[in-house]
């Protein structure tokens, strides 16, 4: 009669009905992996191509692939939702919405892990920083860009069918190979579908500039400005872009279902050598999980972003400053100290030359004193500050550094500042506290328009020149 240790060392020696087991376990993870990696073709015929993503074979697969028809007979949709919470704003009008895009999601979180701020206080050994605001151009669309994580999972495939050929070459056991292969052609056939492309990048393209902000919300520490150019993603819609699916994705995911159960009934029949697919399982596995997970950078989700050569980074600190003793300001005058902007972005005076101080922001000369920005610190400091380079610009607290934001791209400050002290898309004064910041933002209500056609003309030249090489 077979005792407990027989039995153990028996299954310890080739596991057996484990394998069935384990192949149910992970399906959320493999849907995220998919959702990282999704979005490469290889094209074969002019513009037609096929839809590859390096997601290896693993224990969960078989599970995911129930899942995936229920979401198919359900909702009908694939990419899994934003697992990082945040709201995308429209600095034109402040309108904030819930972000639901999954690369957006992952853009913010993937950032803010790249960039840690440090909020602890200056007794405690920190920096005391309360916000960071990071600026970003938005070229046009082109591709995604392939990284450690889409080469790692090619290199994984790889070392899967290696690992099945041992027992193949050894012991003619050529039931290992079978499954390695089976399992591999289903997912190559799941992540094949073209809904995941059409769900992952649902939003239209710009047809002119225009200005968001990505953030956690009221109380976080993080800023994504985007100053988006034609021809960019529109990020707003990309947000909230729902999609219409595809009819196809329901009989396919059935049809896909199974044959999951299929490699199932065949796992459970191996008795020899199981330990080899454990082995292909295990690393697969190990893939999903760091697919799913990294860090990445965002070239890999098709954004590729460039920082805002005037002052890409801004630092809201906490340190203590003298208030203004009243909050009277001149408005009428303060529009007028815009002439010379006004001149230039006039439709009737198309000749004017743009401003010498608001070309260059870098010198005081004909800058009215209250858009006069702060120098970014240099090299040293900034690296012995932060560990960065040039062009971070230090400024006193959370409105201090939305007041500098404002100075750069204009309405981008106002918008925030209604996030993070909601007043609605008009002056409050009881919504600010101190008199130096009511003068500014009343100053800057006051002129946005202006400004904001100001900002706009210029990046226009700007792109002018940078396309010409004048």
């Amino acid at each position: 009669m077979a005792t407990t240790k027989d039995d153990l060392r028996g299954q310890w020696a080739n596991p057996g009905d484990i394998l069935s087991i384990l192949l149910l376990i992970g399906g959320d993870i493999v849907q995220k992996a998919i959702a990282q990696l999704v979005g490469h073709r290889i094209h074969l015929y002019g513009n037609w191509g096929f839809p590859i993503a390096p997601v290896a074979f693993s224990f969960g697969w078989a599970a995911y692939g129930f899942s995936n028809l229920l979401s198919a007979v359900g909702d009908m949709r694939l990419m899994p939702a934003s697992d990082c919470p945040s709201v995308l704003v429209n600095c034109s009008n402040a309108f904030a919405r819930e972000n639901k895009s999954w690369i957006l999601g992952r853009l913010l979180r993937d950032h803010e892990i790249r960039y840690e701020v440090d909020a602890r206080s200056k007794e405690e050994g920190g920096r005391a920083e309360s916000i960071r605001i990071d600026i970003f151009n938005l070229p046009p669309v082109s591709s995604p860009s392939r990284d450690f994580v889409w080469w790692l999972g090619w290199a994984i495939l790889l070392l899967q069918i290696g690992i099945a050929v041992i027992p193949w070459a050894l012991y003619d056991d050529w039931g290992i190979m079978m499954i390695t292969l089976c399992g591999n052609f289903l997912v190559a056939a799941t992540c094949a579908l073209p809904q995941w492309t059409q769900e992952k990048w649902g939003g239209p393209q710009l047809t002119r500039d225009k200005v968001t902000c990505l953030t956690r919300g009221n109380g976080h520490l993080h800023i994504m400005v985007f100053i988006g150019t034609r021809g960019s993603w529109d990020l707003e819609r990309l947000a909230n872009r729902t999609s219409v699916p595809r009819q196809e994705t329901r009989w396919i995911s059935l049809l896909l279902a199974v044959l999951w159960t299929c490699l199932l009934i065949s796992v459970s029949g191996l008795q020899e050598n199981t330990w080899f697919l454990i082995g292909i399982g295990g690393i697969g596995m190990l893939q999903n999980v760091f697919a799913a997970g990294t860090p990445r950078e965002p070239g890999a989700s098709n954004l590729h972003m460039t920082r805002f050569s005037r002052a890409p980074t801004i630092i809201g600190r906490r340190e203590k400053y003298r208030d203004d003793i009243d909050a009277k300001v001149d408005l009428d005058e303060d529009l007028k100290e815009l002439t010379d902007v006004s001149a230039w972005v006039s439709e009737n005076q198309k000749t004017s030359p743009m401003p010498q101080w608001l070309a260059s922001m870098a010198s005081s000369d004909g800058v009215p004193s209250w858009l006069e920005p702060l120098k970014p610190v240099q090299s040293d400091e900034a690296t012995k500050i932060n560990n960065e380079a040039d062009g971070i610009v230090y400024a006193v607290g959370v409105h201090g550094a939305l007041i500098e934001l404002e100075k750069w791209v204009p309405t981008a400050g106002l918008a925030m500042a209604q996030m993070f002290f909601p007043a609605g898309l008009k002056y409050n004064d009881e919504a600010i506290r101190d008199n130096v910041h009511k003068k500014f933002w009343q100053r800057a209500y006051h002129t946005k328009s202006i400004r904001k056609r100001a900002e706009e003309k210029r990046r226009a030249e700007e792109n002018t020149r940078a396309l010409t090489g004048v």
